[in-house]
């Protein structure tokens, strides 16, 4: 479990041991999973619907009869592969390319709906490809075995690969294998974040180039625009970020940006175990991430609060830390919550080392929600 910060003088506590989880939690638990999951997955489609309506960073144009569509290759790659080959598959190493590609025997609403069904749907959209590419191949002849195409190994695909980019000297990009074994358990709230964070954890198609701590995280303009304000502001035009090919960050260790792109492209629920917890909270406050947050403060509820259930020895102290970290970054309804639960248990917490060590304006506020709560009841 995740500390609340570095330097705490918390001690360690830990949760999810066998034979704590009462009939409530059992109860709650998956509850607030699937609430949670059903916020993240929508929250993943309407950013990239979001990015298809307004172009952001686009990189082909369809034509279809008289109208124009942009789309991102990266997407397309991601979700759709064998309409990607049989359409851009001549194209595919001009990634510059802004030519207008041709599709043929589908009507313009059609192929709206399609695209839209692309960079929205949360479910597996083979059938919508394959309507697509079956009336391409009444009119090419095309067979069906072309059509057996799997996702691309584009590491080490000479299709895919970009020039490399001019880098700072001092920076080391030799040691590229950095990405946790860890982080792969981690469950992507729908298939459309499951096949977007094959673009991150291959990676294929990338445009840009972050480092932090001297590793380097291959990412997507676009994809890092749609889901981040942060992303958005830097690589808009307005920083100096926006026209170089490579972005330096600080204040953040590469263990928390790699768990950030894992929830930017896949949106997902759980960050790996031994992480700082706070700090990712941190993170995704002060990169726009809402849904990071969302995670977080579920982690938090989850593995320090044990959802407000009935107080256990060992759950004092992680709510008086999980306290102390939605204090610190602001989360309101949190640090209501944790309040609430102990003056409801504040016999229980009176006695503990742990509550004296809290800082002073918080035990203040404990009391006088305390007092409070007693007057009421006389």
């Amino acid at each position: 479990m995740a500390r609340c910060g570095e330097g705490s003088s918390a001690p360690v506590v830990l949760l999810g041991s066998a034979g704590v989880c009462s009939k409530g939690l059992q109860r709650k638990g998956p509850c607030e999973r699937r609430r949670l999951k059903a916020t993240v997955s929508e929250q993943l489609s309407q950013d990239l619907l979001r990015l298809l309506r307004e172009e952001f960073h686009t990189d082909v144009t369809f034509s279809v009869g008289c109208t124009l569509f942009k789309a991102h290759k990266a997407v397309l790659l991601a979700r759709v592969p064998d309409f990607y080959f049989h359409t851009l598959g001549q194209t595919s190493n001009s990634l510059t390319n802004q030519e207008p590609v041709a599709v043929e025997n589908v009507e313009a609403l059609e192929f709206r709906t399609f695209l839209q069904i692309i960079y929205s749907s949360n479910r597996n959209i083979k059938n919508y490809e394959e309507e697509i590419l079956r009336k391409k191949i009444v009119e090419t002849g095309i067979s069906q075995k072309q059509l057996d195409i799997s996702f691309p190994q584009c590491k080490n695909s000479s299709d895919f690969s970009l020039q490399k980019h001019e880098i700072p000297e001092d920076i080391s990009d030799r040691d590229d294998d950095f990405i946790s074994n860890d982080n792969y358990d981690l469950e992507p709230a729908s298939e459309l974040g499951e096949d977007l964070l094959k673009l991150y954890v291959k990676p294929c198609c990338p445009d840009i180039d972050i480092f932090v701590d001297g590793k380097r995280f291959k990412a997507h303009r676009a994809i890092l625009s749609a889901r981040s304000s942060y992303f958005a502001a830097m690589l808009s035009g307005c920083w100096a970020e926006s026209s170089q090919e490579y972005v330096t960050l600080q204040g953040i260790s590469h263990v928390e940006l790699n768990v950030m792109m894992h929830f930017i492209y896949g949106g997902t629920l759980d960050i790996p175990d031994k992480t700082n917890v706070g700090q990712i909270l941190n993170m995704a406050d002060m990169y726009g991430l809402e849904g990071l947050k969302e995670v977080a403060i579920y982690i938090l509820r989850r593995d320090y609060c044990n959802f407000f259930q009935k107080p256990v020895p060992r759950t004092l102290t992680s709510v008086l830390e999980c306290l102390i970290i939605a204090h610190s970054v602001g989360v309101e309804s949190l640090f209501a919550d944790c309040m609430k639960w102990i003056v409801k248990h504040f016999a229980r917490f009176w006695s503990e080392r742990s509550f004296a060590n809290i800082p002073p304006e918080i035990q203040k506020s404990c009391l006088n929600m305390l007092i409070q709560s007693l007057v009421s009841i006389t």
